[in-house]
């Protein structure tokens, strides 16, 4: 099935370990219409909405790791032309359109329906971006040599 509406805290490129050290890729899928709605819910998933930019929004992913220890593909990642983005970090915004699949859990006495991410393809991409660039003048000094500052005390 896919859905489209625009990607936040999208954690393709590298995966997010803050909940789980092997990683996890995941997108919040937001500004949903009410067609991506009526069908998320009827494939059994829990679409929010915390008052914030995402509005009716869904979080779609898939584990790095599998239960019985096997490793899972990453999700492909592509352009409005279905050519590979692999290393594209995905700015908060984003158009997007995410296939993923259906799946049932029971997890300590409780049971749902979560979505798998198989893939994304990326429309209109706001490109990421850490802040430190709009922080900051250029300024006279020290420049690094390297793309790896660390590198220089190694």
């Amino acid at each position: 099935m896919v859905i489209s509406g625009k990607a936040y805290w999208a954690s393709i490129a590298t995966p997010n370990t803050t909940f789980d050290p092997d990683g996890v890729w995941t997108v919040d899928v937001g500004n949903l219409d009410k067609a991506a709605i009526d069908q998320l819910k009827n494939d059994g998933l829990t679409v929010k909405n915390k008052g914030d930019d995402r509005g009716d929004f869904v979080t779609i992913k898939r584990k790095v790791r599998r239960k019985d220890g096997q490793m899972n593909r990453t999700p492909d990642l592509v352009d409005a032309k279905k050519r590979q983005m692999s290393n594209t970090m995905i700015g908060n915004g984003s158009d997007v359109n995410v296939l993923y699949s259906t799946y049932d859990w029971e997890f300590k006495g409780r049971k749902g329906t979560s979505a798998d991410l198989k893939s994304i393809q990326v429309t209109t991409l706001i490109p990421y971006s850490s802040g430190v660039e709009e922080d900051f003048d250029e300024v006279d000094g020290y420049a690094s040599d390297s793309a790896n500052p660390s590198e220089a005390f190694a």
